[in-house]
């Protein structure tokens, strides 16, 4: 790393090498998969519908719905288990390249993520790692009181500290920027040493907006494309379970992905538009991927759900059927602000709890709830703990509506 600013690598450091499969970038070199790459797709399933027409048979789902199942939750965990974020973490090291701000370097760098992205998870890795310093958000009672700090705010030591979640430090109040104001000044100013800062990209957005400083040191993770995507989906599916299953097109029966080992090259269109409509997002995709799952009811390979399910009797390798992509919802529109308010109100926060958004919206707390179980009948919002977040499968919609209001937005959508 340089004196002046991590400087990640590029996607491949040979030509014909395959780019590592998980990569920080700056957000200048972040590429969303392209729009093109689904218009390519959308065309060559217009021309095997084409071939197709002549035969009723060949036009019906390969697999019907009525005849699959969602897979037992058991299963579901084995076949699509956590990520190991062991390779993000040496991604992150690479990007930082020794960075530890000394003179000459910055004193913070900002990792950026998209919601599901990981960005806090892999932080709080990357302190446990390097025995740094992690520290965790004030209280929402702390930023709404005028303090200019909090208790957990580190002295400067030999290693970096981390906050992994610096969107858990605001609220769009009059009184709820003074905090994180203060914060931003002193870190960047160097005050508490060298620190690694984790924000989401919707809270990102918003603070540069309220305080425009200049963060010369910033990175995020970059996009997974549909070679990336197959590439963790195949190791996902064989980390927990001895036989390699294939995954098929339960509308077309061709292969999605081949748990046995191939060329990475193979990729299926059903991951290039997985990768186009999560624009990339590995946690989101995940998200779309564990929901369109299915098996046959009777099927022995997972009905049982346990750790020896998938020994196959035959050559073959067992199948999961990968049902189509559920269309976004789109929140309704009702004449009024409201429900983009509420909405993007909580995406800036990433979530919210229920007795705060009063205080931080327009409106009383019996039209708030209203809006919010209406939305959440829709599959817009979810419900946890009374702490309300826009849900993962209405992501997309949600941000194309507020998009289409001129409502400020992250860059990994806008």
């Amino acid at each position: 790393m340089g004196k002046q600013t991590p400087t990640p690598k590029s996607a491949a450091s040979a030509e014909g090498e395959a780019p590592p499969l998980w990569e920080f970038v700056s957000p200048s070199a972040f590429v969303a998969p392209k729009s093109g790459a689904e218009h390519i797709v959308r065309r060559w399933d217009a021309v095997k519908r084409i071939f197709k027409r002549d035969s009723a048979e060949e036009e019906s789902p390969f697999k019907p719905e009525s005849e699959l199942q969602r897979l037992p939750a058991e299963f579901l965990q084995l076949l699509t288990g956590p990520v190991d974020w062991s390779g993000a973490l040496s991604a992150l090291e690479e990007a930082l390249g020794g960075w530890s701000g000394a003179a000459g370097e910055p004193k913070v760098v900002f990792v950026v993520g998209a919601p599901w992205s990981g960005h806090a998870k892999i932080l709080r890795a990357w302190a446990a790692a390097r025995q740094a310093s992690c520290f965790e958000a004030p209280s929402y009672v702390e930023i709404l009181q005028y303090k200019r700090t909090w208790e957990q705010i580190p002295q400067p030591g030999e290693q970096p500290w981390v906050l992994p979640e610096l969107e858990r430090c605001y609220v769009r109040h009059a009184e709820g920027l003074n905090l994180v104001r203060h914060f931003l000044e002193q870190a960047l100013r160097g005050t508490y040493g060298a620190g690694i800062i984790g924000c989401d990209s919707w809270a990102w957005a918003y603070l540069q907006h309220v305080w425009p400083a200049q963060f010369s040191s910033v990175l995020t993770l970059q996009a997974f494309d549909g070679a990336r995507l197959t590439r963790l989906l195949r190791q996902l599916s064989v980390t927990h379970i001895r036989t390699p299953y294939t995954f098929k097109n339960a509308s077309s029966g061709d292969t999605v992905l081949c748990a046995e080992d191939g060329s990475d090259a193979q990729v299926s269109a059903a991951m290039v538009k997985l990768a186009v409509r999560t624009r990339g997002n590995v946690g989101l995709a995940l998200r779309y991927w564990r929901d369109v799952l299915r098996s046959e009811p009777e099927s022995a390979e997972t009905k049982e759900g346990g750790a020896d399910v998938g020994e196959s009797k035959e050559d073959a390798a067992p199948t999961v059927w990968v049902a189509p992509l559920p269309a976004s919802p789109l929140p309704p529109a009702d004449g009024t602000d409201s429900v983009a308010l509420i909405l993007h109100t909580l995406l800036l926060h990433r979530g919210l709890p229920e007795e705060l958004l009063p205080q931080l919206l327009p409106m009383s707390h019996a039209r708030i709830m209203a809006t919010l179980l209406r939305l959440q009948g829709r599959g817009i919002v979810e419900e946890c703990e009374q702490f309300w977040y826009v849900a993962p499968l209405g992501y997309a919609g949600t941000c194309t509506y507020l998009r289409e209001r001129n409502y400020l937005i992250d860059q990994f959508w806008g």
